[in-house]
Parts: structure tokens; C-alpha cells; sequence
């Protein structure tokens, strides 16, 4: 399998997935193959959670009287089950916007329950993430390659189509280590530079905290 390819589409690399499965020159189990057998398959995209969140009517009005977009910031976070979550209202570097967005659609992209089984928050979800990358570093399954590139070019698509609608300061992409021609770690790493999005985690550090502080101003009566 040659190099992950930038230029290459998520569709094009799950049709290889699917022939390389089907001519049985590397099966895949049971739990990934259902993936393929899907023909509607798209990388765990929530399309609809997508066109919520490029949605004006659920801006704040701040953003929307200043014409301006929201800010988003795509994180993704692997879950104790090994399967991966890619949001933007949470993840493990935390960094929200949640005032540029109406209240209750904010409190609802937090939540992680709130439509049945899923958040409004997340845009993709990928069942058996560590398996799949398991076959793929551990069994050097062709096909799990080609299903695993496809996931990391939905992933970089997603961020273009995002960045078209909202103001995407930063985002989460599949990064690949290789020896020998091989993929030996596949990780999500951040497309902006470190200094960057540190700034980002301080900045929602201080917003958190002066937040705190008006709302217990609010509360406590001032002598």
C-alpha cells in the first residue's frame, strides 16, 4: 500500500477497501466489513449535525448582527471502546466557542446525549478505531489501510467544507508514521502549530474563568 495521499478522495479509497475485501486479497472482520457492506457508508459523517452547525439561525446574535462566523475548532477524541469521535463542542483539547452560538444549541453540542445515542456536537463517528488500526499496523491488511486512509481523507474534507462556512481556527487530522513502506502509528494531530494552539487553550482558560467570575458576582450580593 502506497502512501496516504492528500489528493486522493474518501470515495475513491473506499472503493479500493471494498475490492480488496471482496477479491479476498485482505478480509477484514466482521465488525470493520460491515462498514463496506454499507454502500451509503461516509466515514461516520453526521451530515445533519453538520448542516446544524453551518446553520445561521443558530448563531448568536452577536456573530450574526457583526456578520461574522462563529469560531470552531474540529477536536477529536478515542473513547475507552477504541472507537474515535471528531467534535467540535468537546474533545481532549477542550477549545469552544460556545458564545458564538446560541445558548441551548451550545448546551445541547456539549451534551453527549443530547439526540438519542449521540451529541449534536459531534460530525463523525468511527466504530472500531483501534481495531481497524490494529489490522492495519499489526496484520498489514491492505484493505484496513485503504478503509483507514478514507476515514483521514473524510476527516480533511470535512475541515475544507468547514472552513468554507464557519471560521475553523484549527483542526484535528490523521497523521502516518512509516518504516519500510509501512504505517507503524497512525495518530490525530493538530493542523496548527503548537505556540498557536496553546494560545487557543489559554485563551478558553481565561474566558472560562472570567465567565466563573461574573456568575458569581451574579450570585454573591456585593457589600
Amino acid at each position: 500500500m502506497t502512501p496516504f495521499d492528500l489528493s486522493i478522495s474518501s470515495s475513491h479509497y473506499l472503493a479500493l477497501a471494498r475490492e480488496r475485501h471482496r477479491t479476498g486479497i485482505s478480509r477484514l472482520s466482521e465488525e470493520l466489513a460491515r462498514m463496506l457492506d454499507d454502500a451509503a457508508y461516509d466515514c461516520g459523517l453526521n451530515k445533519e449535525h453538520v448542516d446544524i452547525l453551518i446553520d445561521p439561525s443558530n448563531w448568536s446574535a452577536a456573530v450574526r448582527d457583526e456578520n461574522k462566523k462563529p469560531r470552531v475548532f474540529l477536536d477529536s477524541r478515542v473513547n475507552q471502546r477504541g472507537n474515535a469521535e471528531i467534535n467540535w463542542a468537546g474533545g481532549d483539547f477542550d477549545i469552544l466557542y460556545d458564545e458564538d452560538f446560541l445558548t441551548r444549541y451550545a448546551n445541547s453540542a456539549r451534551s453527549s446525549h443530547s439526540v438519542p445515542w449521540r451529541g449534536l456536537g459531534e460530525l463523525m463517528w468511527w466504530r472500531g478505531y483501534e481495531l481497524l488500526v490494529g489490522d492495519v499496523i499489526l496484520r498489514r491488511s491492505p484493505a484496513a489501510t485503504a478503509l483507514l486512509y478514507a476515514h483521514a481523507a473524510r476527516l480533511k474534507e470535512l475541515a475544507s467544507f468547514l472552513a468554507r462556512h464557519v471560521n475553523l481556527v484549527g483542526a484535528m487530522a490523521l497523521n502516518f508514521t512509516y518504516r519500510d513502506g509501512e504505517v507503524t502509528a497512525a495518530d490525530f494531530v493538530p493542523t496548527i502549530p503548537p505556540d498557536r494552539l496553546q494560545e487557543l487553550i489559554q485563551e478558553r482558560e481565561r474566558r472560562t474563568a472570567a465567565r466563573l467570575r461574573e456568575a458569581v458576582e451574579r450570585i454573591v450580593p456585593k457589600e
